[in-house]
């Protein structure tokens, strides 16, 4: 393996970033509520934000900065308890204000900063304490603050979720790779966001950053299904100052290779603490689909199976009761042959040939009982495969 945790790393562990977190008043209980990643060096950058029609704020300005600059973003500022999502016209001004109030602050250009904002739906942060907040922050920036920056960005989590990896490129050649990410289940449609922020001092250019992180994220956020709901806030961000030193990666070299599992790597990892966030004392739920006709199609399927509340019940309550596995299957709207279906519960199979399987029941109970439970359905028309997370939260008995 070409990669190695860095033991209490966070955001700010690659070279020439500084972070920190703050109180600034904007949680109702008193916490740290702001945060700023900031970097020393412009930085490329990979972006991918929700696709819900409606968008926060702050993502409907950072698409526009980074229409125009990709290649010289400075900081990225975090506020949690207002999503500033549905504020309309004064939420935007208020986004456009802070960016500007945090250029001015860091001395850097005032198209160089992204924003990005967790909460209650339908609020704009006041500016007030916005601007004191971003003053204080701007001040206290430290190569050690990123587990300040993690603990600022949280609103229902129940911890911060940070990661950083070393990364040997090859002999004598190593650089940084870093994340924190906020994301719990939805316990109120005002709380519903995934937020994450990885840095890099590798250099490497925008247009590989995007396609490295498209690929890392379809791999690992991408098969979080915890609630079905897409939050108008939801981002992840990559951002690469090259202060690492050294030639660029670049398309088709081994560097990119190594670079790329290192990134897979990290985002599966915060993809997971989300996952066991969100869990809570429940269960961890893993959906397989193979031998659909194509990956869209299995993933369709894998889907329809987490949405299924009666699969979530079973694996909740421990029910020896595949029937919703097989209602949601043939609810999730893609083609198949009934004939041909295999289902399986851990070891135990329950269907196959499109037939029920005799099975004995304390087995399929006891596949139930762990703290994760495996659901593998096969559906032996084509190739296709997809994986899906989700949680039973909510749903002991």
């Amino acid at each position: 393996m070409s990669y190695n945790i860095i033991e209490d790393g966070h955001i700010s562990s690659p070279a020439g970033f500084r972070a920190t977190g703050v109180s600034c008043g904007l949680k109702e209980i008193r916490a740290r509520d702001l945060a700023i990643v900031y970097s020393q060096l412009p930085c490329r950058v990979g972006a991918l934000f929700t696709t819900n029609l409606i968008v926060a704020a702050p993502i409907f300005f950072n698409q526009a900065i980074l229409a125009r600059n990709r290649d010289a973003i400075r900081a990225v500022v975090i506020n949690a308890g207002h999503a500033n999502a549905g504020t309309g016209q004064p939420g935007l001004a208020t986004v456009v204000e802070c960016a500007k109030i945090a250029a001015d602050e860091l001395e850097i250009p005032r198209d160089s900063v992204l924003m990005l904002s967790t909460g209650q739906i339908g609020v704009a942060p006041p500016l007030d304490r916005m601007r004191e907040g971003i003053r204080r922050a701007a001040s206290e920036l430290d190569s050690n603050g990123g587990r300040r920056a993690a603990l600022a960005i949280l609103t229902s989590d129940t911890r911060p979720k940070e990661r950083a990896f070393r990364v040997s490129l090859r002999e004598g050649r190593t650089v940084t790779l870093a994340g924190m990410a906020k994301g719990t289940r939805m316990v109120s449609p005002h709380l519903a966001t995934l937020l994450c922020v990885i840095t890099t001092d590798a250099p490497i250019e925008s247009r590989l950053l995007m396609r490295a992180l498209d690929q890392s994220v379809n791999r690992s956020f991408g098969r979080l299904h915890i609630d079905g709901d897409m939050s108008p806030n939801d981002a992840v961000l990559v951002l690469a100052n090259g202060a690492a030193g050294g030639p660029p990666i670049v398309d088709g070299s081994r560097e990119l290779g190594v670079w790329q599992q290192a990134l897979d790597a990290l985002c599966h990892d915060l993809a997971q603490q989300v996952l066991r966030d969100a869990a809570s004392g429940g269960k961890h739920i893993l959906i397989t689909v193979r031998g659909a006709s194509n990956d869209a199609a299995a993933s369709q399927v894998a889907r329809a199976v987490a949405r299924s509340t009666a699969v979530r019940h079973m694996c909740a309550r421990n029910l020896p009761d595949w029937g919703g596995m097989l209602v949601a299957v043939g609810a999730s709207g893609v083609d198949l042959r009934p004939d041909m279906l295999e289902l399986r519960i851990g070891a135990v199979t329950v269907m196959d040939d499109g037939a029920p399987v005799r099975f004995d029941p304390t087995a399929l109970v006891q596949a139930l009982s762990g703290p994760e439970v495996e659901l593998a359905i096969d559906l032996h028309t084509g190739a296709g495969t997809a994986t899906v997370w989700t949680c039973t939260t909510g749903m002991e008995p």
